[in-house]
């Protein structure tokens, strides 16, 4: 039977001696070592007498996607793994099943997907069978790219709009420029459901959204960019009713699915919801329940789904009573421009172990583009995950990673990982390194980063994070390693908010932030409110060293935490550089003293009197004997600051932070010359080994610009 399919048998004595030394590696190193073990393992194999058997399985794009469009997927056992043409969900479905029917003795198994679009009509699911549990599997596209999995499918027929109801609902200007599309005669029946989203709400799918030639398209809104903000609310701040000046209230008045977004009390937590009603006074009434923190005169708001706004190229409206779409193509549309999200996410995994997905493109999904959920030692290298309503992927499995990903245009965050256990401070070895990560927050603007931490012992390293109205990366746990990331056209949008974020834990300890180039993080409008390192209320034993601030208002900002060190980092153009405050023995002290409340119920849930945490982190052992809520033990040592206010440390915290050797202007030379007020790359932020300040023991940033 085995011989009837295999493809590629190959002999060894030593198979595995060098797998076993390749699961021994640092994860991190990712599929390129794993790639080497299964090379010096097809070395080892040839000529010797102990058989073992490497299976490459070819799949199409062609027999996928006729699988997908209707043909009964085949049976784990009537799978001809030989076969040049199979389709993908087939050969998952022989990793589901029990290994026998592929054969007991392969020792690898190799799914080269050849190049073309592979049309998902459902969630591919892999639930590996514990008879794999042993054996590295790869799905893989071509070294070059060119192998997409989507979750969307082509809307053609669009025609221009010509029934009057259409007609009349939609601004003078755009009749003549808006098409319309039947879904239904495109094979789209499941519209979606609309399901509020923002702070604090579980992350659901997106209903269908509309794609262009690749790119996100807008639901149609008012205003076109930007917000309105609140005028009054005739319904008080715990109510649900509000107006905005120069809304066209009387059009909304038809509108039968309108949303409202906003940040209705607060600059760091958004909304999302359905609107009620809009009365003839211009009233306009959210549903049911009002938004977690109320309403406030001022705060920023929009309004979407609105046929009645759908006034410019690049947006659309989905009527799902009449299961048509509404677009305004932003340049000529020919077939195959227009793309509809149908599938829910693309690829989970509920378990699996060694496995890798490289030279994959995962496109368009109304949730995630993969769900990591089980097992351990996976890998997710050259990957793009792009065009999700929710996240690029979802990760909850120890020694796994994504390295030289790139993930863009995802509407609830770029990448989640869960992964170490904070009870027993085991490491979980899981990492996001060398990748790309932009426009990570389309949906749900504030708390989706595009890199969201959580465990024990991880690493996110050698990435470039831009183009976030909110925080780059958000991270719990401990022991973490965050370093060498570039990061910058972050928190643009929101405010009270950093580009490193953490907060309200007194025992998320060990965490180092080394060698990152922070820059040109925030708004203009809201300067003072946004940071670059956050370690918000009172966050404790965070290490900031060897990092480049270059236009960031409040650099590395310590709200109230201690053992804190910040050292050898470099502040240019950032005022204040340094910022403490004392807020666990003011405006939080109720809050650090309550037995119920948040810091004490973290700490008693990790016994920290106890070891792992009593060895590993001694200054937490007397923290409730020791003014619980000083900022003690916080040091700032050998930082330079350029062009900006070093220090504010408010007269609460001053007796408890460590301030020495604090550098300036006459201590630095830099490699390039020019004003300091110009200086903006990382070049120019170069220290030369002639500075004063190196001297003295400052040590220079270990960042690598990606372009080297």
């Amino acid at each position: 039977m085995f011989s009837a399919f295999v493809l590629n048998v190959i002999k060894t004595r030593a198979y595995r001696a060098v797998f076993e030394f390749d699961v021994r590696l640092p994860f991190g190193y990712g599929a390129s070592r794993r790639a080497l073990a299964v090379s010096a393992l097809a070395l080892a194999c040839a000529g010797l007498s102990v058989p073992c058997a490497a299976l490459n399985v070819a799949v199409t794009a062609g027999a996928t996607n006729a699988e997908e469009s209707g043909t009964t997927p085949k049976a784990a056992g009537t799978v001809n793994l030989s076969s040049s043409n199979l389709a993908l969900r087939d050969v998952i479905s022989v990793l589901n099943a029990n290994k026998a029917y592929a054969g007991a003795s392969i020792d690898s198994l190799n799914i080269v997907l050849a190049a073309g679009v592979y049309q998902l009509a459902s969630t591919l699911t892999l639930t590996e069978d514990p008879s794999w549990a042993a054996t590295p599997i790869t799905i893989s596209g071509p070294a070059g790219g060119g192998a997409t999995i989507t979750g969307g499918r082509p809307v053609t027929g669009f025609s221009p709009v010509k029934d009057a109801a259409s007609l009349a609902r939609l601004p003078v200007t755009a009749r003549g420029s808006v098409m319309v599309a039947s879904l239904a005669q495109n094979g789209i029946t499941n519209l979606g459901t609309f399901q509020r989203h923002g702070i604090d709400i579980s992350i659901t799918p997106a209903p269908l959204e509309i794609f262009f030639r690749g790119q996100p398209m807008t639901i149609a809104r008012w205003p076109n960019t930007g917000f309105a903000t609140i005028a009054t609310l005739p319904g008080g701040p715990t109510g649900l009713s509000f107006t905005v000046a120069g809304g066209h209230t009387a059009a909304w008045q038809s509108e039968p699915a309108l949303h409202a977004m906003g940040y209705w009390a607060r600059d760091w937590a958004d909304t999302t919801l359905q609107v009620q009603s809009v009365d003839a006074s211009g009233v306009i009434t959210l549903a049911s329940p009002a938004p977690e923190y109320g309403l406030a005169v001022g705060q920023r708001v929009f309004i979407e789904n609105a046929l009645s706004e759908l006034d410019q190229p690049g947006e659309y409206y989905v009527d799902a009573g009449s299961a048509r779409v509404f677009f305004w193509p932003p340049a000529a549309m020919t077939d195959g421009d227009v793309t509809a999200s149908i599938v829910n996410s693309l690829f989970v995994v509920n378990t699996a172990t060694y496995l890798t997905v490289q030279n994959l493109t995962f496109d368009t999904a109304r949730g995630d583009g993969m769900q990591l959920l089980a097992g351990g030692k996976i890998t997710v290298s050259h990957v793009v995950l792009r065009n999700m309503g929710n996240r690029g992927a979802v990760s909850s499995t120890g020694s796994t990673g994504f390295q030289n990903v790139t993930v863009e245009n995802t509407g609830e965050g770029g990448l989640t990982v869960y992964s170490g256990n904070r009870t027993t401070l085991v490491p979980g070895s899981s990492f996001v390194t060398n990748s790309t990560i932009d426009n990570y927050a389309r949906r749900t603007r504030a708390y989706r980063p595009a890199i969201s931490l959580s465990g024990d012992g991880d690493t996110i390293s050698g990435n470039t994070i831009y183009n976030g109205p909110h925080a780059a990366i958000i991270f719990g746990g401990n022991d973490h390693l965050i370093s060498k990331n570039e990061i910058y056209n972050v928190v643009m949008e929101t405010a009270d908010a950093g580009a490193i974020y953490t907060g309200r834990d007194w025992t998320t300890r060990g965490t180092v932030i080394a060698d990152n180039f922070i820059h040109d993080i925030g708004t203009t409008t809201a300067p003072t409110s946004t940071m670059g390192v956050y370690l918000d209320d009172e966050t404790c034993g965070t290490t900031i060293e060897r990092n480049v601030f270059s236009h960031v208002n409040q650099a590395v900002f310590i709200g109230g935490g201690r053992d804190n060190l910040v050292h050898d980092n470099l502040f240019v153009n950032s005022s204040p550089a340094m910022y403490v405050d004392s807020r666990g023995l003011s405006w939080q002290k109720a809050l650090a003293d309550d037995p119920n409340g948040i810091f004490r119920t973290e700490l008693a849930a990790v016994n920290y009197t106890q070891p792992p945490y009593s060895t590993r982190y001694p200054p937490l052992v007397p923290i409730l004997s020791d003014m619980p809520g000083a900022p003690l033990g916080d040091v700032l040592t050998r930082n330079v600051v350029i062009n900006g206010t070093p220090l504010l440390i408010d007269s609460g915290a001053q007796q408890y932070v460590a301030v020495t050797l604090m550098f300036g202007s006459p201590n630095v030379v830099f490699e390039t010359g020019m004003s300091d007020s110009a200086r903006a790359t990382y070049a120019d932020l170069t220290l030369a080994p002639s500075s004063p300040a190196i001297a003295s023991g400052f040590q220079r940033s270990l960042f690598i610009p990606a372009s080297q």
